[in-house]
């Protein structure tokens, strides 16, 4: 299983040169294995991908015959702004599937896209976009491909998913927007089993351990909570991501001093990074 960091950032995108190292796109990773691709939360680094695609082939659009698949954790405008500009779902007769939970009353496509109609957004996306919009649910696996993804619940607002995601070679645990700290016991040991010997877990850190506590409830953690999770699961290698939008790279770089104390094990997210998991 290989993966590429296309979004490390949480609220909001930012483009000011503090941000040159670590990124300013909002949360958007693409995984490939065995010849099978998803993305996995569309923020603003959704565009990035699709501008590598065209990099790779100009005439990438007339390429697509399948629909591009996409997961999403939840559906905070962070998740999902790039999706408004994502190529395949307006010129591309394939389309796209977005597998995510359903929320309360009304269409699932309508809670994806609800954001995105007059007046906040030019066209009514729930009515124009080619989308299949596909309920999961929390212990329900998933099969899409190779891999077999197993959604559990985060402690974040609005029905937040975590993912334990494996291809029967690999396993990878995705636990952004999850505040890991205030998890019911219960749930805590279920979390530590999921992560139990992964080759990778993707972690929030989106505060760092100082201003944590001006932020608790908010439904994020920090680097402190990620030792705890690695120290008790024995997982091989954890990435710190989601890191807010506030902290320059001079802030990101004293905190990843920090985790770099602790083994070459733990590590910093980047706008491009690449893993292969082996």
């Amino acid at each position: 299983m290989k993966l590429k960091i296309y979004g490390c950032r949480g609220s909001v995108p930012i483009a000011h040169s503090p941000a040159s190292v670590y990124g300013g796109n909002t949360s958007c990773i693409v995984i490939e294995s065995m010849g099978y691709t998803f993305v996995l939360d569309a923020g603003s680094g959704l565009s990035q991908y699709e501008a590598d695609l065209r990099t790779q082939s100009p005439s990438y659009m007339s390429e697509i015959n399948a629909p591009v698949d996409i997961l999403l954790s939840h559906l905070h405008l962070d998740h999902i702004i790039g999706l408004t500009t994502f190529s395949p779902i307006w010129g591309s007769s394939a389309g796209a599937r977005i597998f995510t939970c359903l929320r309360g009353k009304g269409s699932l496509k309508e809670q994806v896209f609800g954001a995105f109609v007059p007046p906040y957004w030019p066209c009514s996306m729930v009515e124009e976009a080619n989308v299949s919009c596909i309920p999961i649910m929390a212990e329900d696996p998933l099969v899409l491909g190779p891999l077999t993804i197993t959604p559990f619940g985060a402690v974040h607002p609005d029905a937040t998913l975590s993912f334990h995601i494996t291809d029967g070679k690999s396993t990878l645990v995705h636990l952004l927007d999850s505040e890991t700290g205030l998890m019911a016991k219960k749930d805590y040991s279920q979390l530590i089993e999921y992560c139990r010997d992964a080759d990778l877990v993707v972690f929030d850190a989106a505060y760092s351990p100082e201003d944590y506590p001006e932020k608790k409830g908010w439904g994020h953690s920090t680097i402190e909570d990620g030792f705890k999770l690695a120290g008790l699961s024995d997982c091989k290698n954890m990435l710190f991501s989601h890191f807010s939008f506030e902290y320059s790279d001079e802030a990101l770089a004293a905190l990843e001093a920090r985790v770099k104390v602790m083994g070459s094990h733990f590590r910093f997210a980047r706008d491009g990074l690449e893993i292969d998991l082996v």
